[in-house]
């Protein structure tokens, strides 16, 4: 008898624990939606399915204290906008582990690659594979000023201090930046609560979902290389928003830059959006710290446009994250996914489909049969040139900056947020979009051949007294792709893909090429949009990659050689198809009247 009081006991007590544990408990994840935030935040809806209240607790995010209906006790300690990194791993990482520490090792938060450069140029740095972080970027030296000035408001963990749903304009705010959507009703919802003076309370909640929009990378990525905005097909000019006048091909943004209409990525044409290729990793790091964005971001071309079978990847081999990105997504999982040798990862947005590699838009849910890539693509005299030389249509190219600070001037400190004495000004001329130059990286005893944009062409008053001028080239990766590739001639006879600048480069009868350049000479004695002298070694070329390059003299001659060819013989002829499989034994079968290049 005594055995079973004790048995008895002991399941009440158990009981009793649970109850109390899913009921009331002030520190754990609350399974109960009848917690104190829904009696005074009533009807609340818009919440994604993952994270809505008869899932987790309000508190699991907003944190405070969910067993008081006293609102002062119910709000203290309460968090307004979860997912700043100042906060996400009190927040978001208690259920989604280690996402918070990727993420603040990330480029998008740490930006350690625009700091070096622009420490480098202001001569405070003479490592550009330095590690820096945006956030321990104190004021003590000029470079660190004019970060603070021009540079420091786009990086992921910009505090958002209050809710608010996402434009061209927003800047940070942890995984909000990305995750955070507001639809028509919680967008409405949230006007009326501004305009009842924060009396009103909102009755629709924003969702967090992976419905990453394009516009969730706008804010930050229509800046410095312009990558949202050249994926859309915009150009940003140097017009003033009240000289526009035909509107059907000029867009103001709202910080009222006004940009022309170029031709658009051909992903972004067909309706691909940045996460189709940008996987989490690519976006929120891996946990480690990198110097550039090339070596933190890991998607390639050939991860979708590939010759061969590909290798399949059934569901059930799949890490955690993908799996559960796969379910929340409702892919089918009888299905199997793309690993890429290249990138050396599963592609889990690409999967086989009736003996097809299909991609699945991760938005939309639209499929895209991948495309092979061209024989051309694949020959041996391209096995050196990036995807992105060829099929790049235009990059943006700003050629003359003079940057000064203007002592007496108030300038805005965007880590403080604040209002400071010392303005740094910026003067630019010469916007243009057009194929940009090639030049050379070189890792691992690999040469390759990649685009490259002027950087910094500038002047830099340090002092009335001191202007400092520099000439560097940037590797960049514009998003201007197109379907068709550049011809053999487009490179091999075009001056600003040599290097040389804008201007007339032409082929004698004699045999001899000559370069009349378009704009003037700097200081260095070179065109000002030029990155080498024609025909000359440069050693003194310098770019904003230790391992990046410009041609040689004895590379320039022999795309130069190439190009005398090319005048009159047409990409597709018999001539040039020899020239792209072996240039050496297409020479021996020159004809007479063929003009050999003379150097």
């Amino acid at each position: 008898m005594k055995k079973k009081v004790v048995l008895l006991l002991l399941i009440i007590g158990c009981s009793l624990f649970f109850v109390n544990k899913i009921f009331f408990n002030k520190g754990d994840t609350l399974v109960n939606k009848n917690s104190s935030c829904i009696s005074c935040h009533v009807d609340m809806q818009g919440f994604s399915s993952a994270h809505s209240p008869d899932k987790i607790s309000c508190a699991s995010c907003h944190l405070g204290d969910n067993s008081s209906e006293v609102k002062e006790i119910a709000h203290k300690k309460m968090v307004l906008v979860p997912g700043n990194l100042s906060n996400a791993s009190q927040t978001c990482a208690k259920c989604h582990a280690g996402i918070d520490l990727r993420v603040k090792n990330s480029m998008m938060n740490t930006v350690s690659g625009i700091i070096s450069v622009d420490k480098y140029i202001f001569n405070e740095n003479d490592n550009l594979d330095s590690l820096f972080s945006i956030h321990h970027l104190e004021n003590k030296t000029l470079s660190e000023s004019h970060l603070r000035n021009k540079c420091a408001s786009c990086h992921i963990g910009n505090e958002k201090l209050h809710p608010e749903p996402i434009s061209e304009l927003s800047r940070g705010g942890g995984c909000t930046a990305c995750h955070l959507n507001y639809d028509e009703n919680s967008k409405k919802s949230h006007d009326k609560y501004l305009a009842s003076g924060k009396k009103e309370l909102p009755k629709f909640h924003p969702s967090l979902s992976l419905n990453i929009t394009d516009n969730h990378c706008f804010g930050c990525h229509s800046r410095s290389g312009r990558i949202s905005t050249n994926y859309e097909g915009w150009h940003e000019t140097l017009l003033k928003p009240k000289e526009v006048v035909d509107f059907s091909k000029f867009r103001i943004l709202q910080d009222k830059r006004v940009f022309e209409k170029k031709e658009s990525d051909v992903h972004h044409t067909l309706g691909l959006s940045c996460i189709d290729c940008h996987d989490s990793y690519d976006a929120m790091g891996d946990g480690r710290k990198y110097a550039h964005q090339e070596q933190a971001v890991n998607v390639k071309c050939k991860d979708c446009h590939f010759s061969g079978e590909g290798k399949k990847v059934p569901f059930n081999q799949l890490n955690p994250d993908e799996k559960r990105i796969v379910l929340l997504k409702k892919m089918d999982t009888s299905l199997s996914f793309l690993y890429s040798k290249f990138s050396q990862k599963n592609v889990i947005n690409v999967v086989s489909s009736k003996d097809k590699w299909v991609m699945v838009a991760k938005n939309s849910g639209k499929e895209f049969r991948l495309s092979k890539p061209s024989k051309n693509c694949e020959r041996e005299a391209h096995k050196n040139l990036t995807c992105s030389s060829c099929h790049t249509s235009w990059a943006p190219q700003c050629i003359s900056c003079h940057t000064s600070l203007d002592k007496e001037e108030e300038g805005f400190d965007l880590l403080e947020k604040d209002w400071v004495k010392g303005k740094w000004m910026e003067k630019g001329s010469d916007y243009l979009a057009e194929f940009p130059t090639l030049g050379v990286i070189e890792k691992d005893g690999k040469r390759t051949i990649k685009i490259f944009s002027p950087g910094m062409i500038m002047h830099l008053e340090k002092t009335n007294s001191t202007t400092n001028f520099h000439r560097l080239f940037a590797p960049v990766s514009a998003h201007t792709i197109s379907a068709k590739g550049k011809k053999c001639i487009d490179c091999h006879t075009n001056p600003v893909a040599l290097g040389y600048g804008r201007g007339k480069l032409a082929y004698s009868e004699k045999g001899v090429w000559s370069f009349k350049p378009k704009y003037e000479l700097e200081k260095d004695k070179l065109p000002k949009d030029a990155w080498i002298p024609f025909l000359k070694e440069n050693k003194n070329a310098k770019a904003t990659r230790k391992n990046a390059r410009t041609f040689t003299l004895k590379e320039q001659q022999k795309i130069l050689r190439v190009g005398a060819c090319l005048t009159c013989h047409k990409d597709e002829s018999k001539v040039a198809k020899r020239i792209l499989i072996d240039f050496d034994k297409a020479l021996e079968r020159m004809n007479k009247s063929c003009i050999l290049t003379k150097f």
